[in-house]
């Protein structure tokens, strides 16, 4: 136990030496929350939809005029999320080939074209026998490949069925009811990013611990450790634990630092953390994978950017990633990228803090990091025992 505290202290004090890669690995999180909050305005989505209204007003009953084109354009630029931000940033234009432009430039996300004998299409009762319904179709421009374009098409058809249906007095051929399995909190695009970007906190400690390994490797003292009588699980227990420590701070500050602009969870922050501290171990194995490939600091801030950027981006800390299957445990898939314990670890994140799961509820990803945690600390330990440990 003494040698085991001594070597616990010799680390703290290493690392709080070496305060660059230190500072790197606990600012690197908070400053992902604060820079996805600027970009995504930390509010629901607005589509910009163009609009060309060619319709043409008619007299209906009383003499009043019915101008449906307006009235639709007004629906459309009403419609809000219940924070009050609007759906759409409605503008009017008067030329397709001006709105074409403007898709094709991303400066928009939808154009519709409102016909001439839509007011006539509104105004008309229906129920005249024998006589066909008169259609006045309205037309969608887009990229139908962008999932902006889906999204607001998708939204602005449903306000047009809407405002057809209330307009004619007509009831709606299906009615769609939803439950909710969030919080009840409508969220927006930095919501759902939160917890990709705490997962980067974590993915931070791979510098961090190899920068522990390796640097007794570049120095040469990795020979004299052996030589002593420290026990190898009490060297690798020591660094383990301090880098468990500096995670878990890390993840805290990432954590506070959504909440302060603005994020809100019902989840359990217990839970949460013990996941994260789990996670954390696991990029610690991670590590003595990638400091059995090296020797020297140098090569950990070069080459060892590569599996960092293979954490980072595989994980889906930066954007989704399609869902390659590879095996099925029940009910529960297992795909490509979570051979990796930080893929998990946002699923895990992202079912406590915006699904308030428990424990049983992640279950699965909870042993699933478990077994690749020990299977990645297996691999490195030999391949750093064979590298930086085997007699020249």
């Amino acid at each position: 136990m003494s040698r085991f505290l001594a070597c616990l202290g010799k680390t703290l004090k290493e690392n709080l030496r070496e305060w660059k890669i230190l500072s790197l690995a606990l600012v690197f999180g908070p400053f992902f929350i604060f820079v996805m909050y600027a970009y995504f305005g930390a509010t629901s989505p607005s589509y910009g939809l163009l609009v060309i209204d060619r319709d043409k007003p008619v007299a209906a009953d009383g003499g009043r005029e019915t101008s449906a084109g307006r009235d639709l354009t007004a629906a459309w630029t009403q419609a809000a999320y219940p924070d009050g931000k609007p759906y759409f940033k409605v503008r009017t234009i008067d030329s397709i080939k001006d709105g074409k432009r403007r898709l094709k430039n991303r400066d928009a996300d939808l154009l519709i074209v409102i016909p001439e004998e839509f007011s006539a299409f509104i105004a008309e009762s229906g129920d005249r026998p024998g006589e066909t319904a008169r259609t006045a179709p309205v037309k969608n421009i887009g990229d139908e490949s962008g999932a902006r374009f889906m999204v607001a098409a998708a939204l602005a058809d449903f306000i047009t069925y809407s405002y057809v249906a209330a307009a004619k007095k007509i009831d709606l051929p299906a009615a769609v009811e939803f439950e909710g399995l969030g919080s009840g909190r409508v969220p927006n695009d930095f919501d759902l990013y939160v917890p990709a970007l705490l997962a980067l906190a974590i993915i931070m400690i791979m510098f961090t611990a190899a920068a522990s390994l390796i640097k007794e490797v570049d120095k040469g003292t990795i020979v004299r450790l052996a030589l002593s009588r420290l026990n190898p699980w009490e060297y690798l227990g020591a660094i383990g634990l301090i880098q468990v420590l500096i995670g878990t701070f890390a993840l805290a500050l990432t954590f506070l630092s959504a909440l302060s602009v603005g994020y809100r969870t019902g989840g359990s922050i217990g839970l949460f953390l013990l996941v994260g501290a789990l996670t954390t171990v696991s990029v610690v194995a991670i590590s003595l994978i990638v400091a059995g490939w090296m020797k020297t600091i140098y090569e950990l801030l070069t080459v060892g950017v590569f599996p960092f950027f293979v954490l980072m981006f595989f994980s889906e800390s930066m954007f989704p990633l399609p869902k390659i299957l590879l095996l099925n445990f029940g009910t529960q898939a297992f795909y490509a990228n979570d051979v990796l314990p930080t893929a998990l670890a946002v699923k895990a994140f992202n079912k406590i803090l915006n699904f308030q799961a428990g424990l049983a509820d992640i279950g699965f990803e909870m042993m699933a990091i478990l077994v690749l945690t020990i299977i990645y600390f297996l691999i490195g330990l030999w391949l750093f025992r064979r590298r930086h440990l085997r007699p020249q």
